[in-house]
């Protein structure tokens, strides 16, 4: 058994935990199943404030790396001086935008000062990378083929809209270490939901009426989902509600990253 596959039988094992129940033959057997702890788990804490302050700290730099007929730009983000990283997390655009998305909005600074090792791509036919369009059907390769390209193994991953395409396809593989989907695209593709075991936080605003709840209805039954909908946001709620996004995003990777560590 790999150490990576190792890891997500650990990770599942401890995510899952009160969720096994006794099911009866009798018709008129009611079982309520207690929940996991990926659902009951707190995800709203706050981001502490030195945090905050920290992240002005942060340099973000623009990297490139040739992946197969592509060259592809990407930014990154490390930890201040001093500080370990504790993941590495790949953060993927929507459809319109670019990696400038991800540090405009300083995401990836905040991410960066709270530990986390951060990178950003512009995706085939965005921003600043060159090279040929990408199948639907190729996008999941592409993603590996970058992550290898740039040396990262074990990884985090966030998926704004369209670019669920890069991702939903891996999650029964387990390539990554956790994903968070953001009213992620392409949900209504997926077959035999209970291979999908990757732990997996699915988010959309309270102001989407389309894409997000969709993607919620179809995700709810992955056996490792917890879904959240962030307040006072539309679509792309990681812009317009950053600070909620923020917060329910590293209390999930803490979560999954401390069940990783055992």
């Amino acid at each position: 058994m790999s150490m990576l596959l190792l890891s997500h039988c650990l990770i599942l094992h401890h995510l899952m935990a009160g969720t096994t129940s006794f099911r009866e033959s009798r018709s008129d057997m009611v079982v309520v199943e207690p929940p996991s702890l990926l659902e009951r788990a707190e995800l709203t804490r706050p981001i502490p404030e030195n945090a905050r302050k920290l992240a002005h700290l942060v340099e973000v730099t623009e990297q490139r790396v040739e992946v197969g007929d592509h060259n592809v730009f990407y930014r990154e983000a490390l930890p201040p001086d001093s500080h370990y990283a504790k993941a590495a997390v790949v953060f993927l655009h929507g459809q319109a935008y670019s990696s400038s998305t991800w540090m405009d909005r300083g995401s990836l600074s905040t991410f960066a000062a709270l530990g986390y090792h951060c990178i950003a791509p512009d995706l085939p036919g965005s921003g600043q990378t060159r090279g040929p369009a990408v199948s639907v059907h190729d996008k999941p390769q592409f993603l590996l083929s970058f992550l290898d390209a740039i040396g990262i193994k074990h990884v985090m991953v966030v998926a704004a809209s369209m670019s669920a395409q890069y991702v939903l396809p891996l999650l029964a593989r387990d390539i990554f270490v956790c994903a968070v989907g953001i009213a992620p695209s392409n949900t209504h593709e997926i077959v035999q939901p209970a291979l999908y075991r990757t732990p997996i936080l699915v988010l959309w605003g309270d102001h989407d009426t389309s894409l997000g709840p969709t993607a919620a209805a179809n995700l709810r039954v992955l056996p490792n989902a917890r879904l959240h909908k962030i307040p006072n946001a539309g679509h792309a709620c990681y812009l317009s509600n950053a600070q909620a996004f923020e917060e329910v995003c590293v209390n999930f990777f803490d979560l999954v990253r401390n069940y990783h560590a055992l």
